[in-house]
């Protein structure tokens, strides 16, 4: 066979292409049938019923069509009104753009800020996502360490360390993923005087700002004082909402970068589905959608405990920060003397259940394994039992 039938017969992928790492879908996408799956990032709630008759509604009226790029204006007016009642920061309609999902609306924002070669700053370990899009974007990754001691306070002393001539960007992620840290107002303000000193754009990822468990409470970056100018506040309908499918994101920042950012969308993504922002206008709109975050939260509640019983039963081979936010736990299994990617493909082969390993999310997540509790308490129960029973049977004399 010649060299050039060779080619032709396979697929000759480009070096950005070479360099994403495929685990994450092949875990969670390549599960067979019957695990014990702890590993989906979605609410295990289905949509709103008031939801899906917007979305019955819209198609009866033909709302099949491209929108404008930035989205409807009747969704950008009530983000609008959602982020100053919610979020107390004012944005205008002409300063909020919707995209596909809010990973999508996160690239867009590094491609529009940062030039090949510029560096954003992450921390260490964040959703994995990040680090993925901004080389894509052409960026540079630079990790900032999250030490547990600290209950994974981002630092702001590590943080300036960390700055170079290079750092365009900083990527929060409040309540985070996967840590459920939820940052303070005292937090915030630290890392703000970096931001000001040393001229950084924030990336605030607000996804999970609705699940946050008492007394702890979400606050927005943008609202303090001189940083809505700095800041691009990431946020969507998928989790709070449970609306993952519908994929319907969104940023807000100035009116330039709206303008430009809605050019790049137009070009790579045309528009988020319209069926799914007219969906989205009742979401936000209707106040039914607050007491329906609260029975995901109270129910989410229930499941965090669960969790943290079984990391306080088994302290020899787990051990957890309890989170604030979100529906994950981040668990050290360091005690059981594994790595986190040991645990999870022997649990998986010998226990049937299925967890991330933690060093998806950054080196520091070597020895964690990170599990979902959105799913039902029976399923959270079983999970955990079969991984405690995993790390004591394989447990490793130090």
């Amino acid at each position: 066979m010649s060299s050039d039938e060779h080619i032709a017969e396979g697929v000759r992928l480009s070096e950005r292409a070479e360099a994403i790492d495929d685990e994450v879908f092949r875990i969670a996408l390549g599960l067979p049938p019957g695990v014990i799956s702890l590993t989906a990032g979605e609410p295990d709630f289905p949509t709103s019923d008031f939801v899906r008759e917007a979305a019955i509604q819209a198609i009866r009226e033909e709302k099949t069509h491209y929108t404008n790029p930035a989205g409807i204006m009747p969704l950008r007016e009530e983000i609008s009104n959602k982020l100053k009642r919610e979020n107390s920061v004012a944005y205008s309609p002409g300063e909020i753009i919707v995209a596909p999902g809010s990973a999508s609306a996160i690239w867009l924002m590094m491609y529009a800020l940062a030039d090949p070669g510029d560096e954003v700053l992450i921390p260490d370990p964040a959703w994995f996502h990040y680090s993925v899009l901004a080389r894509l974007a052409g960026m540079t990754p630079v990790r900032i360490r999250l030490d547990s001691d600290t209950g994974f306070r981002l630092d702001g002393e590590e943080l300036e360390k960390k700055v170079s001539k290079r750092s365009r960007m900083l990527i929060l992620n409040t309540p985070s993923n996967p840590t459920g840290k939820v940052l303070t107002r005292s937090e915030l303000e630290e890392i703000s005087g970096v931001a000001e000193r040393q001229d950084l754009k924030i990336i605030s990822d607000e996804i999970y700002e609705k699940i946050v468990y008492p007394p702890h409470k979400h606050v927005s970056i943008a609202s303090l004082s001189g940083m809505k100018e700095r800041t691009i506040l990431i946020n969507g309908m998928s989790k709070g909402y449970a609306m993952t499918g519908w994929r319907i994101g969104y940023a807000a920042s100035s009116t330039e970068l709206t303008s430009k950012m809605t050019s790049l969308l137009g070009y790579s993504l045309v528009c988020a589905s319209s069926i799914s922002q007219y969906a989205a206008v009742e979401a936000l709109r209707n106040p039914e959608s607050l007491i329906y975050a609260e029975k995901m939260v109270n129910a989410w509640s229930r499941r965090r405990e669960i969790v943290m019983k079984h990391v306080g039963s088994n302290t020899d081979v787990l051990s957890a920060i309890e989170p604030q936010g979100t529906f994950y736990g981040w668990l050290d299994i360091s005690g059981s003397g594994m790595t986190g990617n040991e645990v999870s493909e022997g649990l998986l082969r010998e226990r049937n259940v299925a967890v991330f390993p933690g060093s998806l999310f950054g080196e520091e997540g070597a020895a964690h394994v990170r599990v979902s509790f959105a799913t039902s308490d029976d399923v959270v129960e079983k999970g955990m039992e079969g991984l405690c029973e995993f790390l004591h049977e394989h447990k490793r004399v130090r």
